[in-house]
């Protein structure tokens, strides 16, 4: 596609009481002293309701000046009352094939091969025209990551300052469609046979599971809009919101009817203040971090105990007292030691690890060491209201959906870890979200949510997760981190990076902060090794998952082994 031309804008003042907006732009950082113009990443598949979304917002009549980059402006679809007369040359309609101007000042047009240049050009006419943004909003496409997207933002800032010079990512917003997002969470497919989600340069060998990519959307983001909400009932918005909730407990939460959310919930709407950063401002380590230290300060409040049975085994001191940090490792680089930017996309050593969408056979790899500590990798796998609805995700309510923590400090044994894998609901045809649907809707009366949702007469405590993400340490690898992850019916044990402990000093980051965030996971022996596991489910027997797992980490006697295993290996 064409790139914007200069001259293709015609920016209209206009007198109007200065909104809320528009006001935040003050907040932002400084350059030059003069405020930074924020830019909003929009994300969210197909059909989703962005684009409507997105014409709510250019046709504001709040006195904005918004320039928006979108993936094809006719789809857009702007009145035509609306487009400037000027810039349209008296004609109503768009001024050039790539962008429309309109008479409030906002201007809207296609992107180039690349979004950065984009805001490039934005800028430069910007200044052409002596009027500022007030905001820049880029529309993803579909089947867009957003941790990608904000990775290469950032990566740019630093290779390539003047390329977005004047500007400042702010706020990621994803758009869900609450009408079909729970069915779609317990499908299994992959992205490259969901053409009807977005597609882009990539779509068609995009192997990623649906879901997978459904849960970054969720998971990345400072604010979510829950959009078409009047095609749902009751019950199932309501756990369409605990849902969320969960997976995300720091965004805040809009439910809408045809895209239509009050500006200031979406432009430059995330809560820096607090202690509490936008997720623009992170990497996945950082989001992980966050994650954790809320969903621990949440036991703490509620009275729930940090770690079940964490005293009798003896696992030292930071299963009950912890920093409420979660992970502070980067990825690992594709080189044999080290880390590259001291972060990590997520998704770089699939090829490593193993994953199970419950239709195919779910196997164990069995690569023995001498001390008999085997390497057994899991297959188990798979009309606007405009107030925050995120006031406590994570309290048991309607559907008892809940979270909570699993932290060790000490490995686990691959095999028994096999048997755990080999319990999480990847198979079933129906997950614990959709049973406590029906279960809900065939209530005659009132009664207690706290009876686990079961699929069979001895099922497994792990078939009530929903989502589970985090860090393993296990006894065949001292120096490897792996990352697991479920989200619906798929599953993953991938390697992600090398634990700190492992790396010379001159590896790690030089900022100071990040140096203490890395030495708050350090504990005894071994470092920052540990097991660090968020499990998001329905009902969830917490004391029972964590004696599960608890049952794979490696015995006094396994872990002298291992002990003096590795101490002759390194």
């Amino acid at each position: 596609r064409s790139s914007l031309p200069t001259e293709s804008v015609h920016l209209v003042h206009m007198d109007a009481e200065e909104p809320a907006a528009k006001r935040l732009r003050a907040d932002e950082p400084q350059a030059n002293g003069e405020a930074l113009v924020p830019v909003t990443l929009l994300s969210g598949f197909l059909g989703a309701g962005k684009t409507s979304l997105l014409k709510h917002l250019l046709e504001n009549k709040a006195g904005l000046k918004v320039g928006v980059i979108v993936n094809d402006v006719a789809e857009v679809n702007i009145d035509k009352a609306l487009v400037s007369a000027k810039a349209s040359g008296g004609g109503g309609s768009s001024l050039q094939e790539d962008t429309v101007e309109l008479q409030n000042g906002c201007a809207c047009c296609s992107v180039a091969e690349e979004f950065l240049q984009s805001i490039e050009k934005l800028m430069e006419l910007s200044h052409s025209r002596g009027v500022r943004w007030d905001h820049i909003v880029v529309e993803s496409s579909g089947v867009a990551e957003p941790r990608e997207i904000r990775d290469n933002f950032r990566n740019a800032k630093i290779s390539q300052p003047d390329l977005l010079k004047g500007t400042a990512l702010h706020t990621l917003v994803t758009v869900v469609d609450a009408s079909t997002f729970l069915k779609e969470f317990e499908k299994r497919n992959k992205v490259n046979q969901r053409t009807d989600l977005g597609t882009n340069d990539f779509s068609e060998t995009n192997n990623r599971q649906v879901v997978d990519l459904m849960c970054e959307q969720v998971e990345c983001c400072d604010v979510l809009v829950m959009n078409k909400v009047d095609l749902i009932g009751d019950a199932e918005l309501s756990l369409l919101k605990e849902t969320l909730s969960n997976l995300n407990p720091l965004a805040q939460m809009h439910t809408s009817e045809r895209g239509r959310v009050e500006l200031a919930s979406i432009l430059a709407a995330a809560k820096i203040s607090g202690g509490v950063g936008s997720v623009a401002g992170m990497d996945e380590d950082s989001e992980h971090r966050r994650i954790v230290q809320r969903v621990k300060e949440h036991d703490h409040s509620h009275g729930a105990a940090p770690s079940e049975s964490a005293g009798k085994h003896g696992y030292g001191r930071s299963e009950q007292h912890d920093h409420g940090h979660g992970a502070h490792v980067a990825a690992a680089d594709k080189q044999e030691h080290g880390r590259s930017d001291h972060g990590h996309s997520g998704h770089a050593h699939k090829e490593d690890g193993h994953t199970c969408d419950g239709t195919e056979t779910c196997k164990e790899n069995d690569h023995g060491h001498e001390d008999g500590h085997g390497h057994g990798h899991g297959h188990g796998h798979g009309h606007g209201h405009n107030h925050d609805e995120n006031a406590d995700g994570r309290h048991a309510k309607r559907f008892g959906i809940t979270s909570f923590c699993y932290q060790r400090r000490r490995p686990f044994h691959p095999h028994r870890l096999m048997s755990v894998i080999k319990q999480l609901p990847v198979r079933q045809e129906s997950l614990a979200l959709s049973e406590a649907l029906v279960k809900d809707q065939q209530k005659a009366g009132p009664s207690s949510t706290t009876d686990s949702v079961k699929t069979g007469a001895t099922a497994s405590p792990m078939t009530s997760l929903i989502r589970s993400k985090g860090f393993l340490w296990l006894s065949n690898s001292h120096s490897q981190i792996f990352y697991w992850a479920l989200a619906g019916k798929h599953f993953e044990l991938t390697q992600y990076a090398t634990w700190w402990e492992c790396l010379s000093r001159n590896e790690w980051p030089d900022d100071e902060v990040e140096v203490n965030d890395i030495m708050r996971d350090f504990d005894g022996e071994f470092g920052d090794r540990r097991q660090e596991l968020v499990m998001i489910g329905v009902n969830m027997d917490r004391e029972a998952i964590t004696g599960l797992l608890d049952k794979c980490l490696l015995s006094d006697t396994e872990l002298d082994a291992y002990r003096k295993h590795w101490s002759t290996s390194d």
